[in-house]
């Protein structure tokens, strides 16, 4: 009679006391400098490497700040992350910005338990900030008339800046979306189109232009000319516009036009102005979605909330 295959007694008893496999030790710097590694050949973005960069380094001087030893992140613990987001608090750091480095701070432990540098994520258990949503301040129409008509057309600075400010509150494009436009991103055929290929979600998406921003963007190209560089827009120094440069820019006309007094002049200004003056004319949320680049519909409703048409239109109803 032959004997069942299966696990025997002494393979039992050989499992119970067979020692667990020791977790490598690594210093804070050590697992640090490999989750970037890891970042990198993932093919995150250089922007998101940098701000995991950023965020690591500022999470280990708190570290330091709070006596809590680097030399291994074993040693972390729950409590030592509750400490930091304390410390945070102290300095009276903004909520978005704590989450921010929250989100950082477990993604990095997360890639530390994968590797198995530690047996319990510290993060585990450690809720998000909770802040309020509000929408920052936007431009009314009189107001973007103004910061559009203060440039000098006669001069190629003041018509690049019109071009860019028009873009901006015409596309509702972001600064660094803007600031990496190319020649070939820009289609004058038809009704003529922007391309903006280096979106945030890394998705490119197509932006139809007003006839106002068509006509202004084609006597900016016949001024810029042909040059070595295909930027889409340029410096006086016929390099590509740096992002500094444009945030100088529209704060300078904010001040002329005296617009700063009641509004930050800013990019992101010129984006939300693009989103509450489209939800205001009824535009579909999801069409809103595909022209702004949102990565999901939470942000526009917050637009919604504020200054979406239906709220007038359903308050009467029902009282006739």
């Amino acid at each position: 009679m032959s004997r069942r295959k299966g696990t025997t007694s002494i393979e039992v008893v050989e499992k119970l006391i067979k020692p667990k496999k020791e977790i490598p030790s690594k210093s804070f710097l050590e697992a640090s400098n490999e989750f970037l590694k890891h970042c990198q050949i993932k093919g995150l973005s250089p922007d998101t490497v940098h701000f995991y960069q950023k965020e690591l380094k500022g999470f280990s001087r708190a570290l330091s700040e709070l006596d809590i030893s680097l030399k291994d992140v074993r040693t972390m613990e729950t409590e030592h992350v509750e400490n930091w987001i304390m410390l945070m608090q102290e300095k009276n750091r903004a909520i978005s910005s704590i989450n921010s480095r929250m989100r950082a701070g477990r993604t990095f432990m997360n890639f530390c338990l994968k590797k198995g540098y530690i047996e319990q994520n510290p993060f585990d258990g450690v809720l998000q900030l909770k802040k309020r949503h509000v929408i920052g301040a936007t431009f009314t129409k009189k107001q973007l008339d103004k910061l559009i008509n203060a440039p000098d057309i006669t001069q190629f600075v003041g018509l690049r800046d019109l071009a860019i400010m028009l873009t901006f509150a015409h596309v509702g494009l972001r600064l660094k979306e803007l600031c990496s436009l190319k020649l070939q991103d820009i289609a004058f055929e038809g009704k003529g189109e922007v391309i903006i290929q280096q979106a945030k979600n890394r998705y490119a998406r197509r932006v139809p232009m007003t006839k106002r921003l068509k006509a202004t963007l084609k006597a900016y190209v016949q001024e810029r000319g042909i040059i070595d560089t295909d930027a889409f827009f340029i410096s006086v120094d016929n390099a590509p516009i740096s992002p500094r440069t444009v945030q100088e820019r529209l704060k300078h006309y904010g001040v002329i036009s005296k617009v700063e007094n009641d509004v930050p002049v800013s990019p992101h200004a010129f984006r939300r102005t693009f989103c509450r003056l489209k939800v205001e004319a009824g535009v579909n949320l999801f069409v809103l979605q595909r022209l702004t680049g949102h990565s999901d519909l939470e942000m526009l409703q917050r637009y919604v909330q504020i200054y979406g048409k239906d709220l007038e239109q359903a308050i009467e109803k029902g009282f006739e």
